[in-house]
């Protein structure tokens, strides 16, 4: 990890998007391996924001993070959509194309910002970035259960996503009183999430 945030901007910028080619094309590949139902796990759209999340955690300042993980988005799109059209010739509409490209965007700034806070401030900011990606998981599993005659056949991987949030957010700070102001900050956080998704399961269906 020193390593990698000893990177100049240059470096960390195609390090960044090289990153997320490699994800996008491993969603693919995931997605034909994962059994049944779990295979939704290698194209979820959280499980691509914690490589964004840490991009953003090498950034050397909040702009340069962001920058960062909206470029390992797109890659992740780019290598996603590059991949299995040219790869296995499967058809995507430019549409969907798109709307990811614009959630990446979005998805770019609030966590390479999530990461960097994680990673860099100390005391009173440093909850915000934990509890950003740990909502995040329990705001899709929550969302499966919002849409449950869409996705009764996913209840499990909801239920999985629910739990990897909390672990998330254990893992990721150091003691309990992080960890609690963690948990109080990531309510707000599910509730503006569910809002996007919301937004996102209109546009996307």
């Amino acid at each position: 990890m020193n390593r990698l945030k000893r990177m100049n901007s240059l470096e960390y910028l195609m390090f960044s998007a090289a990153a997320g080619i490699i994800v996008g094309i491993l969603t693919v590949l995931g997605q034909r391996v994962l059994p049944g139902n779990w295979n939704s796990l290698a194209n979820s759209g959280t499980v691509w924001l914690i490589p964004a999340f840490f991009v953003g955690a090498l950034g050397s300042t909040k702009t340069r993070s962001a920058i960062a993980s909206i470029l390992s988005l797109i890659g992740m799109v780019a290598g996603y959509y590059g991949y299995s059209m040219m790869i296995h010739g499967v058809a995507h509409s430019l549409y969907f194309i798109m709307v990811w490209l614009g959630a990446a965007m979005i998805g770019g700034i609030l966590f390479g910002i999530a990461g960097y806070l994680w990673s860099r401030d100390i005391g009173s900011k440093h909850k915000y970035g934990s509890a950003l990606i740990g909502g995040v998981f329990i705001t899709e599993g929550l969302h499966l259960f919002i849409h449950i005659d869409a996705y009764r056949h996913m209840l499990a991987v909801g239920v999985t996503q629910i739990i990897v949030g909390f672990v998330l957010v254990l893992v990721l700070e150091r003691s309990t009183k992080e960890r609690t102001a963690s948990f109080l900050v990531m309510l707000p956080v599910i509730i503006l999430g569910l809002i996007g998704y919301q937004i996102l399961y209109y546009l996307t269906t």
